[in-house]
Parts: structure tokens; sequence; C-alpha cells
């Protein structure tokens, strides 16, 4: 289930996740605080990233660096229980437009032809929010 989150809670929660500074203690609080699940809370989180870079409201780099700082929560999540989705699938496609990939040539810029087309896809497949 997608929920709708309050602006200034995911600008901060955004932030503080671009800045790999969003820890496991912070993810439950605001959770609790908000009535989600941790995993509903790190896909919201990694849906918005996701849907800010699609519509250009979120370059690559910044989109890329939240989802690198949400890894170790999803993986911490996912040990406990099923690994938290769509938030582990976004994190791998914006793995996928870190580096050119074999075969690639020079002229490939991968954020777009890797990472765009996943996200497009698995935006696509979400049921419609909250």
């Amino acid at each position: 289930m997608i929920k709708a989150l309050p602006d200034t809670k995911i600008e901060t929660l955004l932030s503080t996740a671009q800045q790999a500074e969003l820890k496991l203690t912070d993810l439950l609080f605001y959770s609790r605080q908000l009535g989600l699940r941790p995993a509903e809370l790190l896909n919201t989180l990694s849906i918005e990233a996701a849907r800010r870079f699609i519509f250009g409201e979120m370059s690559f780099e910044i989109g890329d660096d939240i989802m690198n700082g949400l890894f170790t929560l999803i993986v911490d999540l996912g040990m406990d229980e099923q690994m938290p989705q769509p938030a582990f699938n976004i994190y791998l496609a914006f793995d996928e437009g870190e580096y050119q990939h074999s075969g690639d040539s020079e002229h490939i810029k991968p954020s777009e032809c890797y990472t765009r087309l996943q996200l497009l896809e698995l935006l696509r497949e979400l049921p419609d929010s909250d």
C-alpha cells in the first residue's frame, strides 16, 4: 500500500536520506508517528524519489544519493521480513544508472538508458495511492 504523507515530512526524510543520515531508529520513530509499518515508509520515500526523477523534479544524482542512503534500511528490514518492495527494485534501478554497462557506447547515459526505463515500468505497475 502506498500512503500519502505530509510534504514537510517527505522533504525532511528525503533530505536526511540524501545525506546518508537516516538511521533505523529514525525510520521506526517516523513510522510510528505516521501510523505506518517501516517498510511502507521506505516504499513511500522510494516511490517519491523515483517519481521526482521521472518528472524532472530531481536530478539522477540526488535520487541516487537518496536511494543509497535508504539502502541499508531496506536491507535491514529485509533481514527480518520480506524485502521492502518496490523500494528495493527502485534502489536497483538507480544503481544501474551509476555506471557504463559492458557493450554500451560512450554516448549512452546509463541514468536515462537503464534507470529511467526501469523506474517508468515500476511506477506503471503500482496500484493507485490512498
